[in-house]
């Protein structure tokens, strides 16, 4: 690994992502939590779903600011945020207010500190390998889909959740400590008085495309580990770990094919696979095809998440790069609560099985609006 990806700045930033990930991904297992409190599929959906609905909400705010007033007091706020509900969870014994007041804290909490987390990456990421840096930035997050879920389960099965929402607060306070010393990017401290330009079509043809993929995407990373154990397919660890293996895998060797072979040529297959690997976790029966299904959905998000994103940083100008990862995020999160509201309501009356085999559809659209969408600029964006 070079040198260039291994900077002071940029691994401050991907080490602050992890530890703020290792807290996000830990409500992977929220789920269980509040159908253990009485909670039904829609309930589940709806008390999920309020988070992202929350970072929709703050994330225009967050995108027309981080650019004029910098990156680190969205990161120290949102982990210092993150880290208060947190710790409120400890006092939840109903599913009411408490909850749903909690989770939106916990959804403006990530607007703000993600945000300025891939802004900080993209910023320090080499030009010339960014689709790879993206994709190593990716794996900070992908790390915590597997550790924070296997180690999340059995702190419960041990200590109860209590436990779990202890050890979530402690990974954010963390944050804090990792972020203070991150510098800002220069044009932050001295060129921000230039206009931020507007952004332009390509941007929201990327951002639809976000917005479908992370639909699909929400659908299993909401239902699944109720999925699981409605079905007696073994433990949701199980499928995290597929999930995340073959995702870090697939960063480790694949991530920089974009910066070879050119973006799109790499992102409409990806999506397709996306589509079919949702679909199969739908007819999944036993173990070994929940394996196998998260394994292939974990190659699929792992190469196409990381290229979109950097398709979008090639498009925007310095002066743009905090509003349009604003823009990247909050696509991604409108896919993921909007899957989280509607799939709850018909995984609740029509199955599971239903409910994926539906969502499946979701990123095969988004590889038909970047198809479309970008045709124009085959010349530009496709590469050699």
């Amino acid at each position: 690994m070079s040198e260039a990806l291994l900077n002071g700045p940029f691994l401050r930033a991907t080490l602050a992502n992890f530890f703020f990930f290792l807290n996000f991904a830990s409500y992977f297992l929220l789920p269980l939590f509040l159908h253990s409190l009485g909670g039904n599929e829609a309930t589940i959906g709806a008390v999920m779903g309020c988070s992202g609905l929350a970072s929709l909400v703050v994330l225009p705010l967050v995108g027309t600011t981080i650019d004029r007033v910098g990156r680190r007091p969205f990161l120290l706020g949102g982990a210092a945020l993150m880290a208060l509900a947190s710790l409120g969870f400890q006092f939840v014994h109903t599913i009411g207010p408490a909850v749903f007041a909690l989770r939106i804290l916990q959804g403006v909490a990530f607007a703000a500190a993600f945000t300025a987390t891939t802004t900080f990456a993209a910023e320090f990421a080499p030009r010339a390998r960014r689709a790879r840096a993206l994709g190593l930035f990716g794996l900070s997050t992908l790390l915590t889909h597997a550790i924070a879920p296997s180690l999340g389960e059995e702190l419960v099965r041990r200590a109860g959740f209590p436990a779990l929402f202890a050890a979530a607060m402690g990974c954010t306070l963390v944050v804090l400590i990792i972020a203070l010393p991150l510098p800002e990017p220069h044009h932050v401290r001295h060129a921000v008085a230039a206009e931020v330009r507007r952004l332009q079509p390509i941007h929201w043809i990327t951002a639809a495309t976000m917005t479908l993929a992370g639909a699909g995407f929400g659908s299993v990373m909401t239902f699944i580990p109720t999925f699981v154990t409605t079905h007696g397919l073994g433990r949701v660890a199980y499928f995290f770990a597929a999930y995340t293996s073959t995702a870090i895998l697939t960063r480790l060797v694949g991530a920089g094919a974009s910066d070879r072979f050119g973006r799109r040529r790499v992102i409409l297959p990806a999506l397709v696979l996306l589509g079919i690997s949702i679909f199969w976790l739908g007819r999944v029966e036993d173990l070994i095809t929940l394996f196998a299904a998260g394994a292939l959905f974990g190659t699929a998000q792992g190469i196409s998440y990381p290229t979109l994103h950097a398709f979008l940083v090639d498009m925007a100008s310095e002066a743009q790069m905090g509003r349009t990862q604003a823009l990247f995020n909050g696509a991604f999160n409108l896919g993921v609560t909007g899957s989280a509201f509607a799939f709850g309501i018909i995984a609740e009356r029509y199955g599971y099985r239903t409910m994926f085999s539906l969502s499946a559809l979701t990123p095969i659209a988004a590889a038909a609006v970047f198809l479309i969408g970008t045709q124009p600029r085959i010349s530009r964006i496709a590469g050699p």
